[in-house]
Parts: structure tokens; sequence; C-alpha cells
């Protein structure tokens, strides 16, 4: 009988957050981090930005699609572009960059993946990138 009353709590608690995460407006958006997060990880440098959003492929979720966003930056001769895709921790009222994971091809050529990587090549071809 105890036990029945700390499982019927904890369904009651669980709604009742439930219903708070709503009305502020929070949205789970993990599904759609395990797909792109998955899909990332098996990026291979030389894709074309065509292969690799037939790669990754649709979002699950309308509100997020992917790419997130996109931008380009000449670099001299070079030109840089990243898409982000969302990659954060699933349950946010809003998408700050440090949720977005940028995939970044240079001259039409993916050259690697991950804010580490966006940031050192940013700074060696003296590009200046929004701070995440």
């Amino acid at each position: 009988m105890r036990l029945h009353g700390t499982i019927m709590g904890l369904l009651a608690a669980s709604a009742i957050l439930s219903g708070c995460f709503a009305t502020m407006g929070l949205r789970d958006f993990s599904e759609v981090t395990l797909e792109n997060n998955a899909r990332i990880m098996t990026l291979q440098p030389g894709m074309t930005p065509e292969q690799v959003m037939e790669h990754i492929g649709p979002s699950s979720n309308s509100r997020i699609p992917n790419p997130f966003r996109s931008e380009m930056y000449p670099a001299g001769d070079d030109i840089f572009r990243a898409f982000f895709f969302y990659s954060g921790t699933g349950l946010v009222s809003s998408i700050p960059d440090s949720d977005l994971t940028p995939v970044v091809f240079k001259n039409e050529s993916l050259e690697g993946w991950g804010w580490s990587y966006w940031e050192s090549t940013a700074k060696q071809y003296n590009i200046s990138i929004r701070n995440r």
C-alpha cells in the first residue's frame, strides 16, 4: 500500500512538472539531438554540402530545421560555409549557439565539425565568428 501511494505521488508530481514545463515554454528536442549527433559522428571529410544534407537528413521536429542555421565567410581566395545542427541537451526554451554543432566546409568540401575545429579554423583564417 505504501509503495502504491509513493508511485501515485510520483506520477502526480511528474504530471504537474510536465504542465509547468509546457507553460514555461520549454520544448523537448532530445530526439533531434540523438539523431543529429549520431549522423554527425559518421560524416566523412571531403563530403559536399549536398551530401552532408542527404546524410543527416531532415529534422524529426519542424521547430528545429536541419541545418538550424547556415553562414558563409570569405577568407582570401577561400569560402567557408558553416551549417549549424541542433545537438543540445534537449529541453530548451531558446537555442543558444552552444547547443548547435558547426559542420564546416572550405570551398564546398567538408573540412571538419565541432566548436573546437570551427574556432581554431576561424582563428587561423582570421574569420570573425559569434561567441558561443
